[in-house]
């Protein structure tokens, strides 16, 4: 069976917005034969500018939708729950065995269910042909073993990633602003023109965001107050 072709959805998106834009061509002029450093991963100057675009458009992490004072109360509230949780289940688990009963059916049906949507989601089955079944069973009971007798490790990781949040950076200070989107467009982009070509650029920030975002009420001199690059000390 051939394989599939793997297409970004967000690059072929990126790739029709830009392909012809009038403001696209004017960035690939004022940056063509611009010094710069390196790409990192990026072969030509157009790939580059497609990373830096989808860069700018990802989506908000989880954390960042929420303000500092709502990651610190949330952060409380996750290790109460998980600690009194982890609590109450020690009276059910047994040394050597795991979580007992009732648990157990329910942990064996969704350890089946896991190795399922793993290999579902995963569209690849790695075992040879006449393994299969066998390569599920490991998969089920690997997953089983996991929450029946290491429960434990997943509560240590939920407190552990709970007293993170607060202390997660972010540019975003207003998640709730209806263009925090294209603020972090912009200040992303500033970000990586200023590391690579030494400059902010404000002029192509302006003309990307253009292309992908409302600017009616943007000029460079807005961009700059938007997008404030540290002085050099």
């Amino acid at each position: 069976m051939p394989s599939k072709e793997f297409i970004d959805p967000q690059y072929v998106m990126v790739r029709d917005a830009l392909s012809g834009s009038a403001a696209y061509e004017f960035c690939l002029r004022t940056l063509e034969g611009k010094p710069h450093r390196p790409f990192m991963i990026s072969k030509t100057l157009e790939d580059w500018i497609y990373a830096a675009v989808r860069r700018g458009l990802a989506e908000l992490e989880p954390f960042e939708k929420l303000t500092q004072k709502q990651r610190e109360e949330r952060a409380a509230k996750i290790v109460l729950h998980c600690e009194a949780l982890r609590e109450l289940l020690i009276p059910f688990y047994r040394e050597g065995y795991g979580l007992d009963w009732p648990f157990q059916p329910f942990f064996d049906h969704a350890a089946l269910e896991s190795a399922l949507n793993y290999q579902g989601r995963m569209g690849v089955n790695f075992a040879d042909e006449d393994d299969k079944e066998e390569d599920l069973v490991h998969k089920r009971f690997s997953i089983y073993h996991g929450i029946m007798t290491d429960l434990g490790l997943v509560f240590d990781a939920i407190h552990q990633g709970a007293l993170m949040l607060p202390e997660l950076k972010t540019e975003i200070k207003k998640p709730n602003d209806p263009n925090v989107k294209r603020l972090r467009f912009i200040r992303r982009l500033t970000e990586d023109l200023q590391r690579y070509f030494g400059k902010p650029h404000r002029a192509v920030v302006l003309a990307l965001t253009s292309v992908f975002f409302d600017s009616a009420d943007l000029d460079e001199a807005a961009i700059s107050k938007l997008a404030p690059v540290p002085k050099k000390v």
